[in-house]
C-alpha cells in the first residue's frame, strides 16, 4: 500500500502539472517581455574557487565532534557501585576476640565499621557511610538490588562530560522514585552513591572527528559566480537580453518543455514522498503502517495539485493576484481531521512545493500556502461537535484574506493587493465547502474514527442503536450505562473518551440476533438456557461477540470500534455454563475449557481494556441491585475489585498498554460512577416498599447468568493491591 500511495503522487501529480505546462508553452525572444520565469537547472559560468573553499572550511569547522562509547567507564560505574556494597559487607564481617581466641567471632563495633568503610570509600560522605553501616543485612541487600539497576541504566546511556550533572539532577530522582527503598535510604545511600560513582560514558574520537570534518567539507557543492542552479535567468514580464537568450538556449530552456516539466515535477514529488516517508516513519509510525491513511493522504495531495493547476489557469487568464485562491488550508485541515494534526502540519511541504512547481515565480504564494496550513491546522485540535468544525473553517477562511494582504504588502506587487484580498476570501469559501463537504464522504469511505464520525455514531438514532433499542431494550440500557462508565474512565486515564463511549454503545449489538438468551432481555419470560445443554448455551453467549463484529463491519463502523466490540469479553471463560458442564459431566476432565471461552481477542488498546472492565462491572452490580434497589459503597468496591482481579489473573490486559496505575484509576472512576447510580434512597412507605420488593422478585434474575451476559464469574476472595508501588509497573508482556 505504501508503494501504491507513493505511485499516486509520483505519477498523477506530474501528469496534472503537465497541463499547466501545455497551457503556458511560449518561446523566449530577445527584446520581448518574457512570457514566464525561467530557472537555471545548472550553473552556466565559472566556479568561484575562493567562495567554495570558504564554504568548505566553514562546513568543516561547524561539524560536530564525533564521540564514542567509553566501555571502561561504563563497566567501572557499575563495578564501583557494587564495590560500595561489597565493602559495606566486608567491614561488618566477624573477627576473632583477642582475649579469648576460643570464643566465637563477633562483629566489630559500629564506629570501627564506619572508620573501615571510610578508608575503603573515601569519596563517600560521613552520612552515607553511617547509613550503610547502620543497615541490617537484609536492608543492605535490598538497597543494593534497587541501586545497581539505576547504575546499569545510567551506564548504558551516552553521557558526555557536560551532561553528567543534568542527568543526575533530572533523571536520578525519577529512577529512584520508580523503585522501593527501605526507609530514607534513597536519599542517604542510593542518591549519593550514584552521584559519587557516575562519570561520562563517551569520549571524543579525534580520528573520526577529523574524518567527519573532511566529509562535511567534501559535501559542500562548488559555488557558481553567476547563474546558479535554481536561480532565475529571466523573470516573467522582464525584457529579455541577448545574454539571457544565450543562457536559456545553452541550457535548452527555450520555451516550456512538457517533458521537462513532467520530469522536474516527478523528481520533486519523489523527494517529497521520500522526506514524507522518513518523517512519518519516525514521527507518526501509526500512520506509516496504515495503508488506508497513506492512500488517503495521497488522494488529498493529488486533489490539491489539481486545484493548484486550476488556480494557475485562472491566474493566466486574469491577474496573478488570483494565485492566492490556492486552497492549501483545506489540504491541511482535511489531513489533520482525517489522519492527524502533526501530519496536517507536514502538508505545508507539498502545499508549497506544488505552488512552486506550477508557478515558479510565485514564491510569495508558496509562502502563503505554507502559512495557510500553519494557521488552519491548529484550529482543528479542539473540535468536539459539528458546530466546532463549522467554526474552525469559518475562522480559517477569515484569516486567509488577512494573510494574503500581509504577504502582498511585504513582497508585492502592491497593485495586486485588492485582487489578492479577494482571492483570499474566495479561498476561505473554498476551504469551508471542501472541508465540510468532503469530510463525511472521506471518513465513511476510509472508515476513519474522526471526531465528527464518532459524534455521528454516538447519535442514538443510528440504525444499529435503534435496532438494539427495539429488539433488546435491556441490552440497550446496559450499553448506555457502560458508555457512561467507559467515557469517564477513559478520560481519567488519558485514553480517548469518545472512542471508548462509542465502542461501549455498540459493544453488545450482536445480541439483537438472539436477544432473549440474555438475562437483561428476559422480562416476563422463562430463561431458555434452563432447557439447553451448557455447551449450546455457552456458544449462544459467545456468538454475540462474533455477531457484533459482523454487524459493525457491515455498517462500516471504524476499525477501532470494531476491535473494541471483538474484545469486550476478551478470551474470558463463560464460567457459569462451564461450571454447569463440570457438574453434569461424569468425568470433569472431558470438559474442554477452551470450548467455554469467548472467541474474540484480548483488548489491544486502553479504550478496549476499560470497556471490558466497565462492561462486567455494570452487569454484575446491576444484577446485585435488582433485588435491593441500591448497593452500599463497600459492596460495590469489593465486587469491582474481584472482577478486576479475575481478569488480571486471566491475562486479559496483557496485549493492551494499560499499566496497573491505569487500572487503579479506571477502577476508582468506575466505582464512583456505580456509587452514584446505586446510592442509598429515601425508604418507601411500608406498603409501597412491599410492592417494589415483589416487582423486583418477579422480574429479577432467574440464574447466576445475570452476573454478566450469562457468564457469571467465579470470583476469588483475594483482591489485588493495586495501590502499591508495583501498581505503576506495566502489565506482563504478551504471552
Amino acid at each position: 500500500m505504501r508503494l501504491v500511495a507513493a505511485g499516486l503522487i509520483v505519477l498523477l501529480v506530474p501528469a496534472i502539472v503537465a497541463l499547466s505546462a501545455v497551457a503556458g508553452d511560449q518561446a523566449v525572444r530577445e527584446g520581448e517581455p518574457a512570457p514566464t520565469t525561467i530557472l537555471a537547472d545548472q550553473a552556466v559560468t565559472e566556479i568561484d574557487r575562493a567562495a567554495t573553499e570558504t564554504e568548505r572550511q566553514r562546513a568543516a569547522e561547524s561539524a560536530e565532534p564525533v564521540v564514542a562509547l567509553d566501555r571502561d567507564a561504563q563497566s567501572e560505574i557499575v563495578a564501583d557501585v557494587r564495590e560500595v556494597f561489597a565493602d559495606a559487607r566486608a567491614v561488618r564481617s566477624p573477627v576473632a576476640v583477642e582475649d579469648d581466641p576460643e570464643q566465637s567471632p563477633r562483629s566489630p563495633p559500629r564506629s570501627d565499621q564506619i572508620v573501615a568503610l571510610q578508608a575503603e570509600q573515601p569519596n563517600l560522605d560521613q552520612v552515607t557511610i553511617a547509613a550503610l553501616v547502620a543497615l541490617s543485612d537484609s536492608d543492605l541487600d535490598r538497597v543494593e538490588s534497587e541501586t545497581i539497576p539505576i547504575a546499569q541504566e545510567f551506564a548504558r546511556q551516552r553521557v558526555a562530560v557536560d551532561e553528567v550533572e543534568a542527568l543526575l539532577d533530572e533523571d536520578l530522582p525519577i529512577e529512584i522514585g520508580l523503585r522501593s527503598f527501605p526507609g530514607d535510604t534513597a536519599d542517604t545511600i542510593a542518591d549519593p552513591v550514584i552521584r559519587t560513582k557516575m562519570r561520562p560514558t563517551v569520549v571524543v574520537d579525534p580520528e573520526l572527528t577529523q574524518t567527519e570534518r573532511e566529509r562535511a567539507a567534501e559535501a559542500v557543492p562548488e559555488v557558481s559566480r553567476t547563474w546558479r542552479a535554481g536561480e532565475a535567468i529571466v523573470r516573467e514580464g522582464e525584457i529579455v537580453t541577448a545574454l539571457q537568450v544565450q543562457a536559456v538556449e545553452r541550457l535548452g530552456l527555450s520555451g516550456t518543455s512538457v517533458i521537462r516539466s513532467v520530469l522536474r515535477t516527478a523528481l520533486a514529488m519523489l523527494l517529497v514522498v521520500t522526506v514524507g516517508g522518513i518523517y512519518l516513519g519516525r514521527m507518526q509510525p501509526f500512520v506509516w503502517v496504515s495503508g488506508k491513511k497513506l492512500i488517503l493522504l495521497s488522494v488529498l495531495v493529488v486533489a490539491y495539485s489539481g486545484l493548484v493547476v486550476g488556480s494557475t489557469l485562472l491566474t493566466d487568464a486574469t491577474s496573478s493576484g488570483w494565485s492566492y485562491a490556492v486552497p492549501a488550508g483545506a489540504l491541511g485541515m482535511l489531513t489533520a481531521l482525517l489522519i492527524h494534526p502533526v501530519v496536517g502540519i507536514a502538508t505545508m511541504l507539498p502545499a508549497a512545493v506544488l505552488v512552486l512547481l506550477v508557478m515558479p515565480a510565485s514564491a510569495p504564494v508558496a509562502l502563503f500556502a505554507a502559512g495557510a496550513v500553519l494557521i488552519s491546522v491548529p484550529l482543528t485540535t479542539r473540535i468536539a461537535k459539528r458546530s466546532d468544525l463549522r467554526s474552525a473553517t469559518l475562522r480559517a477562511g477569515l484569516s486567509f484574506p488577512i494573510l494574503a494582504a500581509v504577504i502582498v504588502a511585504i513582497f508585492g506587487p502592491r497593485e495586486e493587493l485588492v485582487v489578492a484580498i479577494g482571492a483570499g476570501a474566495i479561498n476561505g469559501v473554498i476551504t469551508m465547502v471542501a472541508v465540510q463537504g468532503a469530510m463525511p464522504f472521506l471518513e465513511t469511505l476510509f472508515r476513519l474514527p474522526t471526531v465528527t464520525a464518532l459524534l455521528d455514531l454516538a447519535d442514538r438514532n443510528h440504525p444499529l442503536l435503534r435496532e438494539l433499542e427495539e429488539k433488546a431494550l435491556g441490552t440497550y440500557n446496559h450499553s448506555v450505562m457502560v458508555a457512561s462508565l467507559t467515557e469517564r474512565a477513559c478520560r481519567a486515564v488519558g485514553a480517548d473518551p469518545l472512542i471508548g463511549s462509542v465502542a461501549a454503545l455498540y459493544h453488545d449489538i450482536g445480541k439483537v440476533r438472539q436477544p432473549h438468551f440474555f438475562i437483561e432481555n428476559q422480562q416476563g419470560i422463562a430463561n431458555p438456557h434452563d432447557d439447553l445443554d451448557p455447551e449450546v448455551s455457552a456458544i449462544i453467549i459467545q456468538n454475540h461477540v462474533i455477531d457484533g463484529v459482523e454487524m459493525a463491519v457491515e455498517h462500516r463502523l471504524p476499525p477501532e470500534v470494531v476491535a473494541c466490540i471483538g474484545s469486550h469479553h476478551g478470551t474470558m471463560l463463560v464460567s457459569y455454563f462451564y461450571e454447569r458442564a463440570l457438574a453434569d459431566a461424569q468425568d470433569p476432565d472431558e470438559v474442554d475449557e477452551q470450548t467455554y471461552r469467548y472467541k474474540g481477542h484480548k483488548p489491544r488498546s486502553r479504550e478496549a481494556a476499560i470497556l471490558l472492565l466497565a462492561d462486567c462491572c455494570e452487569a454484575t452490580t446491576r444484577a446485585m441491585a435488582m433485588s435491593r434497589g441500591n448497593l452500599p459503597r463497600d459492596e460495590i468496591e469489593e465486587t469491582v475489585d474481584k472482577l478486576l482481579k479475575v481478569r488480571v489473573d486471566d491475562g486479559q490486559f496483557e496485549e493492551s498498554d494499560m499499566t496497573f496505575r491505569d487500572l487503579r484509576t479506571a477502577r476508582d472512576t468506575i466505582v464512583e460512577s456505580l456509587v452514584g447510580v446505586y446510592h442509598p434512597r429515601i425508604p418507601y412507605p411500608k406498603r409501597a416498599a412491599a410492592q417494589v420488593e415483589t416487582a423486583v422478585e418477579d422480574g429479577g434474575p432467574t440464574s447466576p447468568a445475570a452476573e454478566g451476559d450469562g457468564d457469571g464469574p467465579v470470583l476469588p476472595p483475594d483482591v489485588p493491591d493495586l495501590g502499591s508501588a508495583e501498581g505503576t509497573a506495566p502489565l506482563p508482556p504478551r504471552r
